[in-house]
């Protein structure tokens, strides 16, 4: 079983020392960003996941960060603890603004879900439209199109080659002035220094954080930004899912023990 947050990355040199002999790679998490598949393909050992469990948590998670950015909870809270003088600075309501998702998968859909109990229009975009049962959800052909459109923008995609640095400086200018950035998916999707200039314009009005481009370091910008609103990745750091994710992972090891198959593989051998 592997974590990133206690393993680190499972890459060449850590395969190598575990070859052969090692079969299976049973991430505990969504995300396997952390281990080389291709490498683990070559040498024919099994990678999975935990998918679907780590939805709502994640998805709570994200309106929890939507939520605290709109309302300038940090600010409020950082000057109630230190004993300052609290600035009124008026927050926004959700209901009514359109909210930008960018990956439509369990995560995405769970949040969309959420928001429209807020009141918010939910617009979305993916390589290609998806089926969903959620009513009054639009798809957005392009990414720009998605931007130009949205209030506050959630991410929720893996991270790849593709999507490394998918939100850069051109993605925030094509954002709407005064508008919000909310990130769970995995920090190097947003390029940092990009982020802290557009809010230092004042072009982004606030963002909300659970994850970081070199984790588990924050860019300083964003630190000292009353503007935004961290957390140190725990969208799914939570007793109940925290237990589904170690269940499923030793269902596969069990599975693959017993039977020589798998319950949630991320890859497949030719």
């Amino acid at each position: 079983m592997a974590s990133h947050f206690t393993l680190g990355r499972v890459d060449k040199d850590l395969l190598d020392r575990f070859s052969p002999g090692l079969e299976v790679i049973s991430s505990v998490g969504a995300g396997y960003d952390f281990v080389d598949v291709d490498l683990a393909t070559q040498n024919r050992q099994w990678v999975t996941n935990t998918p679907g469990v780590v939805d709502d948590a994640t998805a709570d998670m994200t309106i929890l960060l939507l939520l605290g950015t709109l309302r300038n909870q940090y600010a409020a809270e950082y000057a109630l603890r230190h004993g300052l003088t609290v600035k009124h600075q008026a927050g926004r309501d959700p209901t009514g603004m359109t909210l930008g998702i960018v990956g439509m998968g369990g995560i995405g859909k769970a949040v969309a879900k959420r928001a429209q109990a807020l009141g918010m229009n939910i617009v979305y975009h993916n390589r290609k439209p998806i089926q969903h049962t959620l009513e009054n959800v639009v798809y957005m052909p392009t990414l720009d199109a998605l931007l130009e459109a949205s209030d506050v923008v959630s991410i929720h995609v893996p991270l790849t080659t593709e999507t490394r640095h998918l939100f850069g400086a051109e993605q925030f200018g094509k954002m709407k002035p005064g508008s919000y950035l909310i990130n769970t998916s995995r920090g190097p999707v947003v390029h940092e220094d990009a982020l802290v200039s557009a809010l230092e314009s004042g072009h982004i009005a606030g963002a909300g954080l659970d994850v970081f481009e070199y984790e588990p370091k924050v860019h300083p910008g964003l630190l000292k930004n009353m503007n935004v609103s961290l957390m140190p990745h725990h969208g799914a750091f939570t007793i109940d899912t925290m237990t589904k994710m170690e269940d499923l992972s030793l269902e596969n090891i069990d599975r693959y023990l017993s039977s020589g198959s798998l319950v949630t593989p991320v890859n497949h051998f030719v």
